[in-house]
């Protein structure tokens, strides 16, 4: 593209001599070189461009995609009770579009009554966390029935289903807003409602962090940039925070528990699930969480998923023990410790390596 204005000059000087001057000369190599930098930048532009719509095809697709989980007719109404029953018959499951042939889970059969609160555990990969998906209908099981309230989860509506269900689990998401927002969004129709959102926050543990940050509440979590130096409204609503702050894991974690707290001041939820809450917690901040969450409960059905056996199995009505995809055991933790099994071995495993840290 340099050589540009030398190919025309050569070019010219041989169609049209009699035009060609010293001027023309002089004048040609500022000429070229404009020429050059904004075919530069089209050329840059295109490249953009071509980013730009490859993203928005994207989007587009993600949009208007068709959920692969059928919806149902059947209305909350049905969810009159504080909390919902569960209850699977010879439940298997693999991933839809897997080349295994062997199932994630297999025939998994256990009952679930209104109000209990009941704790998976499990090695890792056992299928605890798959088996959560199913209860919260994320996924379809493959065979067998999955029933809430005697009918089958499949008749329920999608969004009925969604909002009676408060989650909790190990995939933390935060987002570029404030982290009065951040929190709020558990119930949006109470993100305006401040002493909820310090309530929520302090019982999520997430308090001591925030009194750290100099606009409290209002502090706007990173990561957020914005390179536009144009007077817009954006762009002056950027410039109005002060603090960009980054969290650590278990800040992180603590936010989004008070984020699950604020969605348990919502009436509608029936189903509270807890998928490893406390992995970057320290033990005391996991059983003050648990503790927390079991003074939430009301009689709400309450599903906690750990591979860490702390209080909180003693206080489970009923505990599922899973291995290698299937449930090895059930029964209350008393129950379980007599039997003698799988669950008993990873308990005393456990409660030794506690008592050699101390």
């Amino acid at each position: 593209m340099g050589d540009l204005h030398r190919i025309y000059c050569f070019a010219n000087a041989v169609l049209h001599p009699s035009d060609f001057t010293l001027s023309t000369i002089t004048m040609l190599p500022e000429a070229g070189s404009m020429i050059s930098t904004n075919v530069d930048e089209l050329l840059a532009g295109l490249q953009v461009a071509e980013a730009d719509l490859s993203s928005i095809t994207r989007i587009y697709n993600l949009v208007n995609a068709k959920n692969a989980v059928m919806d149902g007719d059947l209305a909350a109404p049905a969810f009159s009770d504080p909390g919902i029953s569960l209850a699977m018959k010879n439940v298997s499951f693999s991933y839809p579009g897997s080349e295994s042939t062997r199932d994630v889970i297999t025939d998994i059969s256990f009952s679930i009554t209104a109000g209990q609160l009941v704790v998976i555990v499990g090695a890792n990969g056992s299928g605890k966390s798959t088996l959560l998906k199913l209860l919260t209908r994320l996924y379809d099981r493959t065979s067998g029935e999955l029933l809430i309230n005697g009918q089958d989860i499949r008749k329920y509506k999608l969004s009925d289903l969604y909002e009676a269900t408060a989650v909790l689990t190990q995939d933390h998401h935060v987002y570029p807003l404030p982290l009065t927002e951040n929190i709020g969004l558990g119930n949006p129709a109470q993100v305006s409602n401040e002493e909820l959102v310090r309530i929520s926050a302090e019982k999520g543990g997430a308090d001591a962090f925030i009194k750290t940050c100099s606009e409290g509440l209002s502090t706007q979590l990173a990561p957020l940039s914005f390179s536009s130096t144009e007077d817009t409204p954006l762009a002056n609503k950027f410039k109005e925070f002060k603090e960009n702050r980054e969290i650590s894991g278990g800040e992180r974690q603590r936010l989004v528990a008070a984020r699950t707290f604020m969605r348990l001041t919502s009436e509608k939820i029936k189903l509270i699930v807890a998928d490893e809450p406390s992995s970057n917690l320290d033990p005391q901040g996991e059983l003050e969480l648990f503790e927390n969450l079991r003074k939430e409960q009301n009689g709400r059905t309450m599903i906690f998923v750990t591979h860490r056996f702390g209080p909180l199995v003693k206080h489970a009505d009923l505990i599922l023990c899973m291995k290698d995809g299937r449930l090895a055991e059930q029964g209350n933790h008393s129950e379980l410790i007599k039997t003698g099994g799988d669950y008993r071995k990873m308990y005393e495993i456990q409660a030794e390596a506690f008592s050699s840290a101390n």
